[in-house]
């Protein structure tokens, strides 16, 4: 009975509660589908996942009221093994957090070779250089300010992102383009969110970035697009 009435509390106030998350449980770095059910869900929800502080914003799409589907492209590393699955419809409404588990285990080997401008550069000491998978978004207009999400595996904790870029940006300077580092917020191993508050000119159009561990090792450089603004 108490529960009967905290649902129906929940949908007289517009706040969406999650009932199921298939499948609850994912394979580290394998890419998944999870197909999340509940009440209301508006076209004006999101759905974040994370960890407490640190809840990431991912691509959905909206079935109906009582279903939404996220495609994990890049799939979740096996740290940390639990993360919290939230549906937020702002104004105050957020369901209450769900929880997904990451099974460890190796990534499976790609059926064909990946292309080379994904194929991890760096040191060799023993461990794997970080992968840059998705950039998003991957094309952005001429000076917008924007968060920046980069998805791929093995990010570590201190980890930062090389752009091409003028190091000499809100100077009097001569524009001067190498690759500049930028501090990121390492959501997981997967997942890195990086603030550009200044934007980027149009010229040069293509961008390089790159994530580099605290141990030195370096992504392959993947490239971002920068549009010109509409007149």
């Amino acid at each position: 009975m108490l529960t009967a009435l905290l649902l129906a509390a929940a949908a007289s106030t517009g706040v969406p509660a999650v009932d199921l998350i298939e499948p609850a449980t994912l394979h580290a770095y394998q890419p998944v589908e999870l197909a999340i059910t509940g009440r209301g869900f508006s076209a004006d929800c999101k759905v974040l996942i994370g960890t407490t502080g640190r809840m990431v914003p991912v691509r959905h799409d909206r079935v109906d009221d009582t279903e939404i589907r996220v495609r994990l492209t890049a799939g979740y590393g096996p740290n940390p093994p639990r993360r919290q699955v939230v549906v937020d419809c702002g104004r105050n409404r957020r369901s209450a957090p769900s929880m997904i588990e990451i099974v460890s285990g190796s990534p499976k080997e790609p059926e064909t070779p990946l292309p080379a401008e994904h194929v991890p550069i760096g040191p060799t000491d023993g461990s794997e250089a970080p992968v840059i998978t998705t950039l998003d978004p991957a094309n952005v207009g001429a000076g917008r300010i924007i968060t920046l999400t980069i998805m791929g595996s093995g990010f570590d904790d201190g980890a930062e992102v090389e752009i091409f870029a003028n190091s000499n940006a809100g100077s009097s300077r001569n524009p001067a383009y190498e690759m500049v580092r930028f501090p990121a917020d390492v959501a997981s191993d997967t997942v890195l969110l990086v603030d550009l508050d200044r934007g980027f000119a149009p010229s040069p159009r293509l961008r390089q970035v790159a994530v580099v561990n605290p141990n030195g090792k370096t992504s392959a450089p993947v490239y971002l697009e920068i549009k010109r603004s509409s007149p």
